[in-house]
């Protein structure tokens, strides 16, 4: 009676097993060569690849351009095939990004929109698959060029440390405004030269004296400081106009149209 018992536990305990592995979910694919983890993902949650290798620039070198090109090498996957894409990165010396490229297919990337002249900047890269991403690169270092294009001679030097009329009078004086272009050439300069006080430039959309540069549209007589004031620099301004330099009374807009001064030698 006993060996019966003991058959049939034993006979029950089979069955169960055979019902609890055929009802289970079936276990899924090992990951392939060059992958961790069973949802076969390259790398699971972090991609297994090399680091990308700085090239160029490098070592705080001054670059030629303010849109310098970033060269890596390297950063492909290991152990296992694919193509990667980068994602280059360029931060100022506080850390903040100033440039990201996103995900691009080159080791080659040049960013969209000038730096900001004579100044550092750090700069990784870094491998992404699938969304997934890989290890940055050791960091590099990079310092941009003055800003080209001083087109109206001894301005900066001559007119620095001048505010309000005699720093317009100055600048005009090197400019000799004709038009509203070159009326905007005047309000760039003496913006960029009070920009310690916040001085800037008004966005303007439509009337007279609108002029476009670095795709936006700006006044070509005014210049505007963080609160909306802003300050006429250029009277009777445009073709025909006497386009004399002055500082005019104060007046207010919407803060939104401010923009910070910009050098005026960009294009």
């Amino acid at each position: 009676m006993m060996e019966r018992n003991t058959l049939g536990i034993a006979v029950l305990a089979a069955l169960m097993a055979c019902v609890s592995a055929c009802g289970s979910t079936p276990a899924p694919p090992l990951a392939p060569s060059g992958t961790s983890g069973a949802s076969g993902n390259v790398g699971g949650p972090s991609l297994r690849a090399s680091a990308p290798v700085t090239v160029s620039p490098l070592n705080n070198v001054t670059t030629s351009s303010l849109t310098p090109s970033l060269v890596v090498s390297g950063g492909g996957l290991t152990n296992a095939s694919g193509a990667v894409q980068y994602r280059f990165r360029v931060t100022d010396t506080t850390g903040v990004p100033a440039a990201d490229s996103g995900l691009v297919s080159s080791t080659t990337w040049v960013p969209s929109a000038p730096l900001t002249p004579t100044t550092s900047y750090t700069w990784t890269a870094r491998s992404e698959y699938q969304g997934l991403t890989g290890p940055w690169s050791s960091p590099a270092t990079f310092r941009t060029p003055a800003a080209p294009g001083n087109d109206y001679g001894a301005w900066e030097s001559t007119c620095q440390g001048l505010v309000d009329e005699p720093l317009v009078v100055c600048v005009w004086s090197f400019v000799r405004p004709g038009n509203s272009f070159e009326d905007f050439e005047v309000v760039k300069r003496v913006a960029w030269l009070m920009r310690g006080k916040g001085a800037g430039l008004l966005l303007k959309g439509s009337g007279e004296n609108v002029v476009p540069w670095m795709g936006r549209n700006f006044s070509g007589s005014r210049i505007c400081f963080p609160n909306g004031r802003i300050n006429k620099i250029i009277g009777d301004a445009g073709p025909g106009g006497a386009n004399n330099p002055i500082f005019g009374a104060d007046d207010f807009v919407a803060p939104s149209l401010y923009v910070p001064a910009i050098d005026p030698r960009l294009r």
